[in-house]
């Protein structure tokens, strides 16, 4: 599996992404899931990946946009795109 290479800055970035998309402001953890954040729903979802996309000016294909189930798949997808 690709790792994202600064965890750190990066995590932080996924931090405000939530805050905006999700209106969650919980420390994130790898495992920071749907079931944890109560406004991660198919509709924010999409939002998310735009964001994403436009933060880390790169493009999903439909397979990771489906892949992403938690922060540790939003790393993993980053860390291959070479976030």
């Amino acid at each position: 599996m690709t790792t994202v290479a600064d965890v750190p800055r990066v995590r932080s970035e996924l931090g405000v992404i939530f805050t905006d998309v999700f209106e969650y402001d919980e420390p994130l953890q790898a495992s920071t899931s749907p079931d944890d954040v109560p406004r991660w729903d198919s509709l924010s979802h999409i939002a998310l990946v735009r964001v994403l996309e436009d933060t880390f000016e790169i493009t999903l294909s439909m397979d990771e946009m489906l892949e992403i189930r938690s922060v540790a798949d939003i790393e993993a997808v980053l860390g291959r795109h070479g976030v």
